[in-house]
């Protein structure tokens, strides 16, 4: 399921798995895409019909193997009948593994950088080569249409019908988003590639109009990566795009009627256009970054172990 997590294993044990996820949602408040707020899920290496998140807690202070829940992808429900609490939008996940069987992870996030592209009408794109994942265009799924009768019109994704219709989301029926299901299914099927490309989604992250996003992938430190790299991404445009209009003015081409105050056949064309990525450089970008996914992976895990706020009790495996 993990490649750069356990680099001589092509399996995953629970125990394994359990500290990934302690880890990973220790990294992704560390980084700030997470705070009390906001979740992270992986697939069960012993059962794909089942996936585990940690309980309703803040992910900074999951810790043990008992703050871990194990839910069926089918509704998802808890496994076991007396499990702790769980999260609300538990169901993000389990439709996501359901729509997509490659996918292994999954994160949620109210990231503040990222969240005026999910509110503005800016375009989220890839402007630099570190998010190339994200492609020419990420999504921008509102959930104000597909509200259950009687539901709660509160944002928030409390069902399997609003579920589904956010992962249906990351493969709309119309789409020109090939660049992320192109990478993933030329990899190597131990570390998530698929030999069935309409089973792989066309992006790798979807912004919620008004909430923030969601990004899968096929292992842990892929999906965290790539949740950081998307707040990194959305940072640098914004910072792009607030010295851009700082600095460039406009003009105006064409006839104008000064006295009359009115442009006649003028047109205001504005100055220094930002460059992002072509549909080719994100494409191969992330090709090349993924293989290198295990050194940042390496690094945050152990800005978090040593950080006095974080706790990682669950026991891990030796490797083969």
């Amino acid at each position: 399921m993990s490649a750069g997590y356990f680099p001589k294993r092509e399996k995953v044990g629970l125990e394994d798995l359990f500290k990934g996820l302690v880890t990973a949602s220790h990294i992704l408040h560390q980084n700030k895409v997470l705070d009390a707020y906001g979740h992270v899920s992986v697939r069960s290496p012993d059962n794909p019909a089942t996936f585990w998140m940690p309980c309703d807690m803040p992910p900074a202070l999951v810790s043990t193997p008992d703050d871990l829940v194990e839910y069926q992808v089918d509704d998802a429900t808890a496994v076991e009948k007396n499990a702790k609490k769980g999260y609300l939008e538990r169901h993000i996940h389990s439709e996501i593994y359901k729509r997509f069987p490659s996918v292994n992870a999954v994160v949620h996030s109210h990231c503040s950088e990222v969240l005026p592209y999910c509110i503005s009408g800016v375009p989220l794109k890839a402007s630099t080569h570190m998010a190339g994942f994200l492609g020419s265009n990420v999504p921008v799924w509102d959930i104000s249409s597909h509200y259950p009768s009687g539901a709660k019109h509160d944002l928030l994704v409390r069902d399997s019908q609003l579920g589904a219709s956010l992962s249906a989301a990351f493969k709309p029926a119309t789409s020109a988003g090939f660049i992320y299901s192109k990478v993933r299914s030329a990899l190597p099927a131990q570390i998530g590639g698929s030999q069935e490309p309409d089973k792989e989604p066309n992006y790798a992250a979807v912004l919620m109009q008004g909430h923030g996003f969601t990004t899968l992938a096929h292992g842990i430190e892929e999906v965290v990566y790539q949740a950081i790299y998307t707040k990194e991404a959305a940072q640098a445009q914004t910072t792009a795009l607030t010295i851009r209009n700082a600095h460039f003015g406009h003009i105006v081409e064409g006839k104008i009627d000064v006295e009359g105050g009115k442009i006649k056949s003028a047109k205001v064309k504005a100055e220094g256009d930002l460059k992002y990525l072509s549909d080719r450089e994100a494409h191969d970008a992330w090709e090349s970054n993924q293989g290198t996914v295990h050194r940042p992976w390496a690094l945050w895990c152990r800005e978090v172990e040593v950080h006095p706020l974080y706790k990682n009790e669950c026991p891990g495996c030796e490797d083969d």
